[in-house]
């Protein structure tokens, strides 16, 4: 088995099209027992809004400004839309029979949070109420077309990574969330990490508001630090292959067309 691998995207980054279409082509290749553990970690060319897979657009459409009039991508992962801007994002991409996530794909939130909370400190920690993960529906009766507010990080999960806040939703606001695709042979998990908000829409907590400025440099490399130790795994600073490039520029194609 090759080792675990690790891609950094560095500035300038891609758009919402070509972020989704990569971690997808990640996800896509995976598809033996024996592939290789990836790790992620990017950022956005500019702000943009991702839609959670079953979100409907009228709802992105019916956003007040300055919201409505960012870039806007459909995820292929479930969950509330999540203003992209001052943010690390990672992905993990691992087989569905992996020894860490075998019968139990919601581990990897767990492991990838512990990682966060490692990393971040200043009173972060998962949440911990009934949900079991990220993305599960909330309780019916809310708001949105999946049964909760429109933006991710106004919802609450059971895992997500938190402070105690008295001004926050619950007493709490969060920082770091994430959500999951996952196919017959392979778990594509992405979240994001939020560095600083300069959005009124984007009600988060952040890094630097705890901890002080932190650039996205700084943060994706200590977080990939605490990704190896919490997954007990050695990542290795890979490229992209260019199968990878080439099979990330097809499905672009999907990503940024109007359908």
């Amino acid at each position: 088995m090759e080792n675990p691998r690790l891609i950094a995207d560095r500035e300038p980054f891609p758009g919402g099209a070509e972020n989704m279409a990569r971690d997808e082509a990640l996800l896509a290749a995976c598809t033996q027992p024996d592939h290789p553990v990836v790790l992620r970690f990017y950022g956005w060319g500019e702000p943009t809004i991702s839609l959670g897979y079953f979100q409907e657009f009228s709802e992105f459409e019916s956003l007040e400004p300055p919201a409505r009039d960012l870039a806007v991508v459909r995820r292929t992962t479930g969950g509330g839309a999540i203003l992209h801007d001052l943010e690390v994002t990672y992905s993990l991409v691992i087989p569905i029979l992996h020894p860490l996530v075998a019968g139990r794909p919601n581990a990897l939130y767990r492991l990838a949070h512990e990682a966060i909370i490692r990393t971040i400190g200043h009173g972060t920690r998962m949440l911990g109420t009934k949900n079991e993960s990220c993305d599960a529906p909330p309780p019916h009766g809310s708001s949105s077309s999946q049964r909760g507010p429109f933006f991710c990080f106004e919802r609450r999960h059971d895992l997500d990574v938190v402070v105690d806040d008295p001004q926050g939703p619950g007493g709490v606001s969060k920082i770091a969330g994430s959500a999951q695709r996952r196919t017959r042979t392979a778990i594509l998990q992405h979240g994001s990490i939020m560095l600083d908000s300069r959005y009124p829409q984007q009600k988060v907590c952040t890094w630097t508001g705890l901890a002080g400025p932190i650039n996205y440099d700084h943060a994706f490399w200590r977080l990939a630090d605490s990704f190896n130790k919490a997954l007990k795994l050695n990542f290795e600073l890979s490229d992209w292959t260019a199968d990878e490039l080439d099979s990330a520029r097809h499905i672009n194609r999907i990503y940024a067309g109007d359908d």
